[in-house]
This record gives structure tokens, sequence and C-alpha cells, in this order.
């Protein structure tokens, strides 16, 4: 698949993962408020004592800037979703762009690390709405990576074939089933 084709499905992927993003940060921000209104009020995702979205949201680790953490989620999901549309539309971005929405990713990659850790060991309860986001912010940075990483390939004049598996699906399903290890050795073991 040539360039622009490769970038097209890019955006359509990253089109995905941003609106499930959005969606959950979206939800997440409707319960917190609900149970700000509500002391009484408990969460559609609260199960038990280990799936307890009651529990994440009413953490320290819950506000982590002095305001909900949604917020986040609410902003920087739709400039992503602009972003993968202008892709689709077959805009191309400049360089400086790219290392800016990377940029963002890894300080959302570093913040979703810091967020399941605290869940996990401290908080001791997991929110699955919060997992969803979680689950989308890291398949985004390494889509980005390697895209900058191809597209400077391409532009250096190398031919660069686009393979939808490879190197970088084994990476996010690596860290996926490393997650998964660390809550079942905590919550199962």
């Amino acid at each position: 698949m040539n360039g622009l084709g490769a970038t097209k499905r890019f955006g359509y992927t990253f089109l995905v993962l941003s609106t499930i993003g959005l969606i959950f940060s979206a939800l997440i921000m409707h319960d917190k408020l609900q149970m700000a209104l509500n002391p009484d009020f408990k969460p559609a995702c609260t199960f038990n004592e280990v799936i307890s979205c009651t529990d994440v949201m009413a953490s320290d680790q819950a506000s982590a800037f002095g305001f909900s953490n949604p917020f986040i989620g609410l902003i920087g999901f739709p400039v992503m979703m602009t972003l993968a549309v202008m892709l689709i539309v077959g805009a191309k971005l400049p360089r400086w762009m790219w290392y800016c929405i990377l940029a963002g990713l890894a300080l959302g990659v570093v913040f979703v690390h810091w967020l399941a850790y605290a869940a996990v060991y401290s908080i001791g309860a997991l929110c699955p709405y919060c997992m969803a986001v979680w689950a989308a912010i890291l398949p985004m940075f390494v889509m980005t990576l390697v895209h900058i990483q191809r597209e400077q390939r391409r532009e250096a004049g190398e031919d660069v074939p686009h393979t939808a598996l490879g190197l970088p699906l084994v990476v996010v399903i690596a860290w996926y089933l490393a997650f998964t290890a660390l809550i079942l050795d905590q919550f199962l073991f």
C-alpha cells in the first residue's frame, strides 16, 4: 500500500481509538459529576471491591492536577479526532505537528502508567472505563511513533513497505499482556 493509503488507514484507526477514548472519558466525567451531586450514586462500572469505579473516582489520583482527569480526555480526544479526519481527507501534516502529537501522546502514556500503577497498587480497585481510555492511548502512541519513522524513511527516498501486522502490533499486545499480568498478580494470586 502506498504512503497515502497507509496514512488514510492510520487516520481511520486513530479516529476509532480517539472516539473510544472520548466516549469513555465522557462516561467517567458523567459518573464523577453524579457522585459529586449524590453521595449515594453508584457508577454503572462498579461491580465489586475490585471492579469499583466508585473507589477509583473518589481517589486523590482521579483529580491529579486539581481537576477531574476526564477533562484531559474531553479536550485531548476531540483534537486527535480532528487530526484523524484531516488525515482521512488527505491532509499532510508538517513534521513539527507530528512531533507535537507524539509529545502529547507520550505524556498521555506516562500519565496512564501512573494511573494504572495507582489503581492497582495504591487504590486497590479498577475502573473499566478508565482502562478503556488506557487501552486507546497506548496504540495511538505506538502508531504515531511508527508513522513518523515511516514518513521520515519515505522522505529520504527509501521504499517503505506498510504492513498492518508486525512489531508495532506485537509491542501493543505485549503492553496489554503486561498490564493484564500485573492486574491478575495483584488481584487474583
